[in-house]
């Protein structure tokens, strides 16, 4: 029974360490320099330890680089000032600062996701319970250290945290281990994992057969037709659209992308539902599995990504290897330049 209130109460303790994150953040702030010359108090570099501050998280500091932004972009300013740069430079820390916010809610969704997929069995719940539980493991390690110094700092608020963070960091241990002891119990949801090959939208196989020649040729020539009809009306338009209206691109896409996501999580739950759960029960594994495949197609494409670049890289360096032994060698460049 206890191994089961563990691996439940794990996910909400991990989720509100990331909702903790959204409004308190933790500045390290180093020592201020001192002299060494003759005569300086040496007795202060005994005393010369980083402190730890504590100030409003992203949540804050996002309205506050918006808050700047909009001053900077101001008509009252005078004419001769030129804010540009120091208003490109507030832009990307506001972008840096908007991905974090981003990473951290869907850490607080993958919680949810983890707790669901557990609760229901689904067979996809080992995968993702590691995920969250090894990435809180650290995360409530750091904040537990950090609390540590707020506290000897004199700050009784860190008190708290330590308590909290060091028992979700405890939690979070024995959560692993029992979650290892239990993989082999029976999964539900079993005919999401057998739809993959159909990404799980309810098709139906089609029966492969041999097409000639000029089918192949024809379905190529339709590729490029409809290649250059989503480029022209399509990519351009968006392209256009990103350069000279990034709120309302933005406001676009992510509608676009919770389009998407509804789509999705109503034909995984139309096809991998199990009838013995409700509708909403099976929303939330479909929701949990959403994840589940976006966090493993992300991996996939990381993983693609560093394989072309180190394989592009690779032949590259071929290349320059052979262009210097044939240089050296043979001195076929030397002449050519002489003509």
């Amino acid at each position: 029974m206890h191994k089961k209130i563990i691996l439940s109460l794990v996910p909400f303790l991990l989720f509100f360490a990331g909702a903790q994150s959204l409004f308190v953040d933790y500045d390290v702030i180093p020592p201020d320099p001192i002299s060494l010359a003759e005569g300086a108090d040496l007795s202060r570099v005994e005393d010369m330890k980083p402190t730890v501050e504590m100030k409003p998280g992203i949540w804050f500091r996002l309205d506050y680089i918006s808050f700047l932004i909009d001053e900077l972009e101001s008509e009252v300013l005078p004419i001769d000032t030129e804010p540009e740069e120091s208003v490109d430079k507030l832009k990307r820390i506001l972008i840096g600062q908007r991905i974090l916010f981003f990473l951290i809610l869907f850490y607080m969704a993958l919680c949810f996701s983890a707790f669901a997929s557990h609760l229901y069995r689904a067979w996809f719940y080992l995968t993702l319970n590691r995920i969250v539980f090894w990435l809180g493991l650290f995360w409530s390690l750091q904040l537990f250290f950090l609390h540590t110094q707020v506290l000897k700092d004199g700050n009784l608020w860190g008190l708290a945290g330590i308590i909290y963070f060091l028992s979700t960091f405890v939690l979070t241990i024995l959560a692993l281990i029992y979650l290892e002891k239990g993989k082999k119990e029976t999964k539900t949801f079993e005919t999401l994992k057998h739809s993959a090959a159909l990404e799980e939208e309810g098709r139906a196989p089609e029966p492969t057969s041999n097409g000639s020649y000029l089918k192949l040729f024809s379905h190529f020539l339709i590729i490029i037709a409809v290649g250059v009809l989503i480029g022209n009306f399509v990519y351009i338009p968006l392209f256009l659209l990103q350069k000279h209206y990034v709120t309302e691109f933005t406001m676009f896409i992510f509608s676009l992308i919770v389009l998407l996501s509804g789509f999705y999580i109503y034909n995984y739950g139309k096809v991998g539902g199990e009838k013995s759960l409700s509708k909403w029960q099976n929303t939330m594994v479909s929701i949990a599995y959403l994840q589940f495949r976006f966090l493993r197609n992300g991996f996939f494409g990381i993983f693609a990504t560093i394989l072309v670049v180190f394989f592009v890289t690779f032949l590259f360096s071929i290349l320059l290897l052979n262009i210097d032994l044939i240089q050296s060698n043979t001195g076929l460049f030397q002449k050519g330049t002489e003509f």
